[in-house]
Formats: C-alpha cells, structure tokens, sequence
C-alpha cells in the first residue's frame, strides 16, 4: 500500500515546470512504482520508474522540458504499483508482464507561481495598510488631545493678556478695601 502526498504542479513563465509528489511505501515489503501523467492534452509522461522499500519515501521533482506540457487543470498523476515478495526480481520484466497492477490516480494541483507570488505580496500589503492605518487614528487622536489642550492654554493666556499687572494690583487693593469696610 503506498500514500502520495505533496502533489503539486508548478508553473512560472520562462523558467522549467516542476512536478512534484512524495511517495511513502506504507507496507512491510518493497513496492515498484511506475509514474505516469495523463493531461488534457493526451500527453504521457511515461517513464519514471523505481523501487521503494518498505516503510521508506520516495521524494521527488520532476523538473525538465516534459512536465512543461501538464499545465491544465485536472491533470492527473496516475501511479501503478505492486508489491515485491522479492526485491531482486528484474524491474523491466515486472513492467512488460501483463499482470494487473494496483493503480493509484490523484489531480495535480496546478500552482501558478507568479500567482502565488502576488497573492503573497497582496496580503503583506494589506495588513501593512490595515497597520498604518492604525497608526494614523493613533497620530489623529494625539493631534486632536494636543488641539485640545493648546486652546485650553489659549484661553488662559487671554485671560492673562487681558489684565496688565498694573490693573490687576488695583484691583487687588480695591478688594482688599472693601474687605475691609464691609468687616
């Protein structure tokens, strides 16, 4: 029995695809393994073999000018396997008999790179702006309490300016007559 894990195809214009998937060999005896790729364009990738022993992964990227063709989705990677009660029996006579072998076929996730990439960027600048703009209610708020407090010393300092020393020592001395008459 095998599980596939990590299947994914990723595209990026002007570099080489890579096709990757990670097989791990879940039984107690080796598995041969054949891959193969069927797309909506009746292309095959049809050539990738091997042995994995038991309980053992077989991590791999397919990376050249074959898996440039699987770029539509639901393309599907269709893995044949057997187990071997023998690990020395000769892998090309496996593959030519006719015996019928367990298959396992899984969509391909395609991953547009680029995509991926501005996706990514989007995001960063999003809780950026979502950031700043925390920031800027911040500030707001300090420049309104700072308004605030600067009309208050306004309003004082009129006070101030509206009484010379002169008048308010006159002032002073009035009151403190009339305090004295009305005692």
């Amino acid at each position: 029995m095998i599980e596939v894990s990590h299947k994914s195809f990723q595209f990026q214009q002007g570099l080489f695809n890579r096709l990757r998937f990670k097989i791990k060999n879940v039984s107690n005896v080796p598995i041969t393994f054949k891959i193969r790729c069927n797309n909506n364009t009746n292309y095959k990738l049809d050539h990738y073999i091997g042995l994995i022993n038991s309980h053992q992964d077989f991590d791999n990227c397919i990376q050249n000018n074959e898996a440039a063709d699987i770029k539509l989705l639901g393309d599907q990677l269709e893995i044949q396997y057997a187990e071997y009660s023998d690990p020395q029996q000769d892998l090309k006579d496996f593959w030519k008999s006719r015996k019928s072998l367990d298959h396992v076929i899984i969509t391909i996730e395609v991953l547009d790179v680029q995509q991926q990439q501005k996706e990514t960027i989007l995001a960063e600048l999003l809780i950026k702006s979502q950031s700043l703009q925390k920031e800027l209610l911040s500030l707001k708020k300090q420049y309104e309490l700072a308004q605030k407090s600067a009309v208050d010393i306004n309003y004082f300092n009129q006070f101030q300016d509206g009484f010379t020393v002169g008048q308010l020592m006159i002032i002073i001395v009035i009151c403190l007559f009339c305090g004295g008459i009305f005692r």
